[in-house]
């Protein structure tokens, strides 16, 4: 099987980075595209509330969750795109996260991602978007753990 193309979808965690760092590295061995993913959770219960951020124009909650998930987006690949020989794809979704990287993982070849390894309550209290992503995704899915972010550092 070759690897032409690479999911990696991110949260803006350390191990979010680490999973970026490791999906290019892998990308430009293997001459694959990358496309990184955030998917937010739209705030339904606000309704039509209105924010005002400073200095700034006032607009709906969901809007600014959009437009700061976007602006995160942007800083978080800022340095990525600086190093890579090939720039990757940004792609921002609103929705479900697990449910959302394990259908469009179906269109790549890997998805690469990072996960805080928790475990005990904070597991069940949390849940696992990379545990929820390996159950339902019928595509190879690397999982990079919490410590594997300071060792790439």
């Amino acid at each position: 099987m070759k690897i032409e193309r690479i999911l990696v979808p991110v949260d803006f965690s350390d191990c979010a980075r680490a999973a970026v760092r490791y999906g290019m590295a892998l990308a430009e061995r293997l001459g694959a595209e990358v496309e990184i993913l955030h998917v937010y959770e739209p705030p339904y219960y606000v309704g039509d509330m209105m924010v005002q951020p400073p200095d700034a124009a006032a607009v709906s909650v969901q809007d600014y969750v959009r437009n700061q998930s976007e602006k995160l987006l942007g800083e978080m690949l800022d340095g990525v795109e600086a190093v890579a020989d090939k720039r990757p794809r940004r792609v921002l979704i609103a929705g479900n996260p697990a449910t959302i990287i394990a259908e469009k993982g179906a269109d790549f070849d890997m998805v690469v991602m990072g996960t805080h390894g928790r475990t005990g309550l904070g597991h069940l209290l949390m849940g696992s978007v990379a545990e929820k992503v390996l159950r339902q995704c019928k595509t190879p899915v690397l999982v990079v753990r919490a410590e594997a972010a300071a060792e790439t550092a």
